[in-house]
Formats: C-alpha cells, sequence, structure tokens
C-alpha cells in the first residue's frame, strides 16, 4: 500500500508538469508537438511587447516572443522568438513592432525577404525597421491642424496689411517707390513658398492617417468615434485651409495687377515711377500754390483792392 501511494503522488507530480509544459506553450502559441528555433531582433522601442506576445507573419501566428531583454551597452531592446520549425525565415527578412499596447495587442510582425534568400539559421538575427506609432502620428495630427490653420490666418492678415501698405505706397515719392514695390514681390513669393510647403506636409500627414486604417480596425467602438471625430475635424480644418488659400490666391492676383499697371505707367503711381520729371513738376506746382496762398493770406488787399463789393457777393 505504501508503495501504491507513492506511485500515485509520482504519477500526479509528472502529469502536472506535463500539463503546465504544454499549458505554457498553448498560451504562447508554440506547437506542442513540432520543433522550435531561436531568431533575435532589437528594437529602440518594444512599445509594450512582453513574452509571450505572437509573432506574425502576413497576419498569421508562426511563432512568439520568448524573452525581452534591455541591453544596457545600447540601449536598445532586444528581442528573443520563437519559430515554428516548418516556417523559413529568407535573409532579407525585418522585424517590426505593431498592434496598439494601450489594448494588449503588442506583436512582431517579421517583412519576409526574397524566397530565393537562404533562411536564417538558429539564432539568427532579424533587423528591425521603426515601428509605426499610429495613435501618436493621429494626435500630432490633430494637435497641428488648428496651429495651421492659424497659421494661415495670419498670412491673410499680413496680406491684408501689405495692401494697406500698397494704398501708402501710391504717396509715396518716385524714389522711394521702386525699393518698395521689390519687397512687396519678395514678400509674396515667400508666403506663396511657405503655403505651398504647409499644403504638402499637412498632405502627406492625411496620407500617413489613411496609411493607420488598417491598424486601427482592432479600437474599441468609443475609440473609434473619437478617431471619426477627429477625422471629421481635419477634414473641416482642411476646407477652411483650401477657402483661405484661394482667398490668398485671388489678393496675390489682385495685387499683381495693380504692380503691372504701375509698371505699365497706368495710373498716377504709375506715371510717377516711369517719368520722374513729373513728380517734380508736381512737386514744384504744389510748392508755389502754398506760396501763393500763403502771399494771399498776408496780403488779401493786393489781390482784392480792384474788386467792388457788389462783385464779390
Amino acid at each position: 500500500m505504501k508503495y501504491s501511494n507513492e506511485l500515485k503522488v509520482g504519477l500526479v507530480i509528472v502529469v502536472s508538469a506535463i500539463i503546465f509544459f504544454v499549458g505554457i506553450r498553448y498560451f504562447q502559441d508554440i506547437p506542442i508537438f513540432r520543433g522550435t528555433y531561436t531568431l533575435e531582433t532589437a528594437f529602440a522601442d518594444a512599445g509594450g511587447l512582453t513574452s509571450g506576445s505572437a509573432v506574425r507573419v502576413n497576419g498569421v501566428n508562426v511563432g512568439s516572443v520568448d524573452a525581452v531583454r534591455l541591453d544596457p551597452a545600447t540601449n536598445q531592446v532586444r528581442v528573443w522568438m520563437k519559430i515554428d520549425r516548418g516556417i523559413g525565415v529568407p535573409e532579407g527578412t525585418t522585424a517590426e513592432v505593431e498592434g496598439l499596447s494601450v489594448l494588449g495587442t503588442v506583436f512582431v510582425t517579421l517583412r519576409l525577404g526574397p524566397p530565393a534568400n537562404p533562411p536564417l539559421p538558429d539564432g539568427g538575427f532579424v533587423p528591425a525597421r521603426p515601428a509605426a506609432s499610429g495613435l501618436a502620428d493621429l494626435t500630432r495630427l490633430t494637435e497641428r491642424a488648428p496651429a495651421l490653420v492659424d497659421q494661415v490666418d495670419s498670412v491673410l492678415v499680413g496680406a491684408d496689411v501689405t495692401l494697406d501698405g500698397l494704398n501708402t505706397l501710391l504717396r509715396d515719392p518716385a524714389s522711394e517707390l521702386n525699393a518698395t514695390l521689390a519687397s512687396i514681390r519678395g514678400s509674396s513669393a515667400t508666403l506663396e513658398a511657405l503655403l505651398h510647403e504647409e499644403r504638402q506636409r499637412l498632405a502627406r500627414t492625411l496620407e500617413n492617417v489613411a496609411d493607420l486604417t488598417g491598424s486601427l480596425n482592432t479600437l474599441t467602438t468609443e475609440n473609434r468615434d473619437s478617431i471619426a471625430l477627429a477625422v471629421t475635424n481635419l477634414n473641416a480644418a482642411m476646407e477652411r485651409l483650401n477657402r483661405n488659400l484661394a482667398s490668398l490666391e485671388r489678393t496675390t492676383t489682385h495685387l499683381d495687377t495693380i504692380l503691372q499697371r504701375i509698371e505699365q505707367g497706368q495710373g498716377t503711381a504709375g506715371l510717377l515711377v516711369n517719368d520722374p520729371g513729373l513728380y517734380l513738376r508736381l512737386d514744384s506746382a504744389a510748392t508755389e500754390l502754398n506760396l501763393l496762398l500763403r502771399d494771399v493770406r498776408r496780403n488779401p488787399r493786393r489781390y482784392l483792392r480792384e474788386l467792388k463789393l457788389i462783385d464779390v457777393f
């Protein structure tokens, strides 16, 4: 009887160990009856990756993360992966951390290299490429859009100030008019370059948002609603930006028309720019008129002594 009890205890321990071993391999997505081999990679940021996280190829689990360690010498995160021995990983493959840590769905994606390349051996190293931070990019985008719209508004205010300066310009002496026109042209070119750069930057950011749609499919309903609201706000900001750009283009076109007319000698300002003698004659006539009026105020009798009272009234 004593021998029978010891045998039972031993069998229970062995069976428990087998169940524990099988359970660990099952929850780590490691094949139970098929061997694995180890591959290593390194990331600048693990993004919440832990031991047991899935390793995927084209969305299919092919292994799991065996260990995650921080290397003090390089400040990088070293990751060891157990890969199903039936899956060959060719040279030229890259590793990337994907998923959302807030939902616990972080995993490693292997981007397989050319099939003609030889497979990596046990213990081989897979280089990493930068991980896509979807929510961070979207957050930066939503934070930047209002500032971008405000910047365009300030540019339009600057255009209005430029037009006001043009009105003042038409009253400037001819000697200063050419320099002011050159300054206005330089300012217009700078504004157009700035708006073109900002439009391209915003377009690239919106393309990044479109690329993130696939990874955002795993979000909860609440997060989906928040992102939909953010995208709606971005579209509204983009429409406002387009309207402001159209207004600026119309203002710039109007300004160019005025400058062309001035250069062609049309109007008073055009004559002043193209005929400095006209300005000198106008200035001389104004000076003589001022002298005449001053003399009339000082000696009115000189000019009115021949007039009779009835002629005056």
